[in-house]
Formats: structure tokens, sequence, C-alpha cells
């Protein structure tokens, strides 16, 4: 076993679990934490008694250490706040100021603490409760440290741990050296915490991430007795299962490139599109994710209008890109860098080089100006665009009219018109700038690239051949915003018919604003490395939000139960889990009202290992409010739970008392 291997495990369990739906793993209450209380303890705070009293430290420390630094508070708060100005001071190394924290701890407690207990001895400080203290204030820095996670870091690592007082330091180097090199590879593992955690309205952390992928670790060796055969073996199982499960999804998303998967709640549809999209390749930079819901429209999707700042203080708008259109555009760079030889790619690059060195002196407020080739002429610097572009001015006009140059634009000069000689030599430059990339202030370019050809290049490296990738656009519960004004004229482009072809483009609404230098200046058109997949629960019944001519451009693909139920196999009563959740689906489809889309997915069966595989706690706290949320408002819903508990708990004698055909919704 390795890091990596460590890592992937972590990465499965996640996509298939989240961090908090497993009874082994539950997490999630770590970020909730941390998001609450980050930056605190605040040791700036105008009562520090209170802000020490208000620290939640749940399962972070003993409850010894709780009542001591409470005290600490409540009888010296002024002494305790300067020791945490110190902790926190990060002029000073961490190692100096674990040590002078702790001697200070100790020494106030002797001095003038402890004779308030007659029983209590010495509170404990050590570097357990001064990770908690670092990771509450600064979580992008720091985090949780267990000397057992620490010590199979230093096993696993095969590196000698250190002694108490320094173990802590040791650790957050470890984490910064290793583990969070390791884990920044594995992009599908990042979106997926990432977006758990948005949901849940947490913020980001790497050292906790580290963390929690060690704890994980430490909770594998514990339940495989340390035998890390058995946890190769799970690596290797997980795989097939992984690969066996999702390609025929992965085909039929290939084939139709637009596809929704359906189903009742709990079957797994999200991660299963996010499993999809990495298991066809894609990493951060290749799979986006977005949610729909009712506020979310063209603007977002598309483009639209957004409000900006001008030059002269005045507010005005601008057209933006909407997140889907940056996504066909990444694509579009990615399928036309694969089509060019690797002279072309480092000619580029080389380019691209000195181009920057360009932005960044105009940045750094070096270069205000490009000279023309007339004499005495030149254009002055406006500003920098968010893409890159640079956008520039004729000086000593009244007009307010702006010219943009673009890289890509500027690229396609540069492959004409390869040194500057050749610039110089160009008798007539309206016509060649034009001729060589279409319609543009020609000056302006000719200007631009002859500046770009003075600078050198700042990179060493080489490039390297580009390979297709697929990018997968994954839009989560995509009935729930209104489809039709969400995609607008798009409504022809995602056909799958119209996919990849660049000579069928779309207007979008804002047309006449796209610049001359977008990929998409002559319309909009989706290439043929995109695929759209959409989620779905049937229960919403908001599919009517999408018109039928919209509808038919997807292919809906229902998820079972059955199909992910594989998702318990991890659980000690994992038989009798899927015996259940079959016995109760089965008669859920019966009951008139409900049907199939009702049924309950494995999700909620995963409970089970939060309880100890209590089925009866797992039915009156998750099943049978859910089952009577759905069956509420139908004449009979008492009879129709007695019929749906008599099949969970399996008690023939209940299920013959009832008639299906009486269990019917006259609403």
């Amino acid at each position: 076993m390795n890091l990596k291997d460590i890592v992937t495990l972590f990465k499965n369990h996640q996509i298939q679990y989240g961090l908090n739906g497993d009874s082994n793993l539950e997490e999630l209450y770590k970020w909730e934490l941390v998001s609450k209380q980050n930056g605190h303890p605040d040791p700036n705070a105008v009562d520090f008694s209170k802000e020490i009293k208000s620290l939640v430290l749940k399962n972070l420390c003993y409850s010894s250490q709780i009542t001591a630094i409470r005290s600490f508070a409540k009888y010296e708060p002024e002494e305790y706040r300067k020791l945490f100005k110190a902790l926190f001071d990060e002029n000073i190394s961490l190692q100096k100021r674990i040590e002078n924290f702790t001697d200070s701890c100790k020494k106030l407690w002797d001095d003038k603490i402890k004779a308030r207990f007659s029983k209590m001895t010495r509170a404990m400080c050590d570097e357990r409760l001064i990770s908690c203290f670092l990771t509450l204030h600064n979580p992008q820095k720091y985090t949780f440290y267990k000397d057992d996670v620490y010590k199979n870091l230093c096993e696993l690592l095969e590196i000698k741990s250190q002694k108490t007082g320094h173990k802590l330091v040791h650790f957050y180097e470890l984490l910064k050296q290793y583990v969070i090199p390791e884990i920044e590879k594995e992009e599908e593992l990042i979106f997926s915490i990432n977006n758990e955690l948005k949901k849940n309205g947490c913020i980001q952390s790497m050292p906790l991430t580290a963390q929690t992928v060690l704890w994980y670790h430490r909770e594998l060796l514990k339940n495989t007795g340390t035998d890390n055969k058995v946890i190769e073996s799970k690596l290797v199982d997980t795989k097939i299962d992984n690969d066996m499960m999702y390609q025929k999804y992965i085909d039929l998303l290939k084939e139709s490139k637009n596809l929704v998967l359906t189903g009742a709640p709990g079957t797994g549809k999200t991660f299963m599109a996010q499993t999809i999209a990495s298991e066809m390749g894609c990493g951060k930079n290749e799979m986006c994710f977005v949610q729909f819901h009712p506020s979310y429209d063209y603007t977002d999707f598309v483009e639209g209008l957004r409000p900006i700042m001008m030059s002269d203080g005045q507010m005005g708008f601008e057209r933006k890109d909407g997140i889907f259109k940056e996504f066909c555009k990444k694509a579009i760079k990615n399928l036309e860098d694969s089509k060019k030889t690797l002279t072309e790619l480092s000619e580029e690059k080389s380019l691209n080089d000195k181009y920057n060195t360009v932005i960044d002196k105009i940045n750094n407020g070096d270069l205000n100006e490009f000279k023309l080739k007339t004499n005495g002429k030149s254009m002055e610097v406006v500003k920098v665009t968010d893409f890159n572009n640079i956008e520039l001015k004729t000086p000593g006009t009244s007009s307010n009219r702006t010219y943009t140059v673009s890289f890509d634009r500027l690229a396609k000069l540069a492959k004409v018109f390869t040194t500057t000689e050749s610039l110089n030599n160009i008798s007539n430059i309206s016509d060649a700038v034009r001729d060589a990339i279409g319609g543009c202030h020609a000056s302006a370019y000719w200007a631009v690239l002859k500046e770009v050809y003075k600078q050198k290049n700042i990179s060493t490296l080489t490039a390297s051949n580009v390979v297709k990738k697929d990018f997968v656009f994954i839009i989560d519960e995509i009935n729930r915003g209104e489809a039709s004004k969400i995609f607008g004229e798009l409504f022809y482009a995602i056909d799958p018919g119209y996919r990849g072809k660049n000579d069928i483009r779309v207007k979008t609404q804002y047309q006449n604003l796209v610049p001359e230098t977008d990929v998409f200046a002559e319309g909009f058109y989706i290439p043929e490395n995109v695929f759209i997949l959409g989620t779905m629960n049937d229960i919403d019944r908001s599919i009517e939000s999408m018109d039928f001519a919209m509808r038919r451009r997807f292919t809906w693909k229902e998820i079972k139960p059955e199909d992910t139920q594989s998702m318990l196999d991890t659980l000690e009563c994992a038989t009798k889990a899927k015996s259940v959740m079959a016995r109760l689906n089965n008669e859920i489809s019966k009951i008139e009202g409900l049907g199939p889309a009702y049924q309950v997915g494995p999700s909620y069966f995963l409970k089970l290992g939060d309880n100890g595989g209590n089925f009866e706690k797992l039915w009156d706290m998750n099943i049978e409010p859910l089952l009577r949320e759905y069956s509420r408002g139908f004449r009979k819903s008492d009879e129709i739970m007695e019929k749906l508990r008599s099949a969970y708990f399996d008690t023939k004698e209940s299920n013959s008392k009832i008639n299906d055909n009486e269990l019917v919704d006259e609403n």
C-alpha cells in the first residue's frame, strides 16, 4: 500500500457515500464546526472570556481540556488573551509558538488557576488541543491532529516519528510535502468534496481534506486488523466494479450526446453522474457541475449583461459569457490544439510566453502604449481584460471607442508574419492583416505583435502533444429550472445532429455585442467533444417545465434502486438491507398514486451503517417519515402506511388485511 492507493480508496468512498454517509466516517461535522467558527478564537474580541466560552469543540478534544480553557478565560482572561495572540503570530516559527503556548499555559495554571480546584490536576495543554485552536482560527493552513493518525502516516511513508512536543509541526510538514500534493492530483475527489461542502454551506480546507483522508486510512486499518492485503483487494475490487457499472452509461452518453439520469430519490444519480465523467477521463478542467433552480436563467447559462464600473467612475453594463458558453470555449480550445503538430504547439507556446510578458509589463505599469508603423504615432493601453485581451484606444481623440487585441487572433497573424522583419516589410497594413485574420483594427494587431516579438522567452519548457478529451457538463436537478428559458436559442444547438457542426451556428440574444475576436463571433455551436449529463428525481413532477421539443433532444435513462444496490455492499447487513428494500419497493409500486417513482433508493439504507444495523430505527427515523409525506392527502393514508410497514418488516398477517384495490389516490 502507498499514499496514492489510500487517496484513491478515499475518492471511491467519497463519491459513493459523501462525507457523512457511512458510520465508519462521519466527518462532515468537522467542516461544519470549522465553518461556523472560522477565525475564532479571536484574540481581539471585546469579551475574551465569552469568546472562549462560545467555542464548540465537540469530539475534538478531551472534556477536561474544555473545563480548563474555560477556567483560564473566566479567571485570567487578559493573560489568556496574550497567549493566543502569540500563538497566532505567523511571524514566529510554529514550533516556537507551540512550545511557548504549552509552557505558558502550565505556568498560568500552576500560579493562578490550580488553587481554585481542589480535585482537578494540572490541565492538559497538548498538541491535539493546540491543533484545534490553530485549525478553527486558520483552516486554510492548519488541521486537527491525532496521535494515531500521525503514527500511521509515518509508517505509511516509512519515516521516523518525532518526540512529543514536535509531532504536530512534523505532521503539518508531512501533509504539505506528501499528502496534499497527492490529493491535488485527484481532481474528481476535490470536485466531489467541494461540491458537498458548498451544498452544506461549509468552507473548503485542503489541510482538513488531507486529515480526513488519513482518518479514513486509520479506519481501514482498524476494520481490517491492519491487513494491507485486504485493503489492496478492496482497491482492485472497487475499480473492477466501477468499470463494469459505469461503462454502459458512458456508451449511452457518447451515443446520445445528451443524457438525463432519472429515477427515485436516493439512487445516487448525482454521484453517478460525476463518476461517469471521471471514468471518461474528465478532470477539473473537463468537467463542470451546475444545479438548476427556479431562479436560474439564460444570463447564468449562456450570456447576459452584467454591471461594471467604467473608467470614469460611472456604472455601465458589459456582455459576459455564461458558464456553459465558457465551458464550450475550453472544449473547442482542446479540440483545436489536439489537431496541431508539435512544431505548431511549440511555436504557439513561445509566442504565448512572450505575450504574457507584455501583459505583465502592462499590469506593472511599465508599458502603456504601442508604437505604430507611422512615425511618432501610437495606441494607448486602456486595460487588460478578464480574458487577457489587450484593450487599446487612439490617443488625443474625443471618441471613447476602444479596440481589442486577443491572443488567439494574434497567433493567427503570427503564422503569416513570423518575424519583426516581415512585419516591417508590409506595405499596406490594413489589407495584409485583414487578409490574415479578418476584420479588425489592423494597426493595433501589427503594433502588439511587433512588441511581442521584442520579448525573450521566459520559459524553457517545451510543448507536448495535446490529446483530444471529452468534456462533460453536468446539470443536477435539470427539471427544477425552466429549461426552455435557460437554454434559449440553444434549443437547436444542443440537438445531437448539430453537435460539432460549426457551419450551423446559432445567433444568441446578444450576438451583436460579441467581439470579433471571440470564437463565437459568427454564432454559437457546441463542439463535438462536449456532452451534457443531467439528473432528475421523477417525483418532483416538474418535467413539464421542459417542452416536448426540448425533451426529445435528450435521452432519458431510468436509474432503479436495484441498479445501484451495490452501494450497500459495504454494510454488514447488506443482504438483509437489499431484501428489505426490494420488498418495500415492490409494495410501493403496487399503490396507485405512488408507483416506481416513489421507491426508496439505497442511499437511505446506507444509514444502517450509522445506527448499527437497526432496521427498526431506520424505519422510525428515516423511512416512515418519508413515506408518510408521500402518502399525505390520500384518503386511506393510515392503511397505506400499515401495508408498507408490513412489507418492510415482512409481517404477513398485516399484508392480507388490506385490499390493494382500495388504496387509491382520490385527489
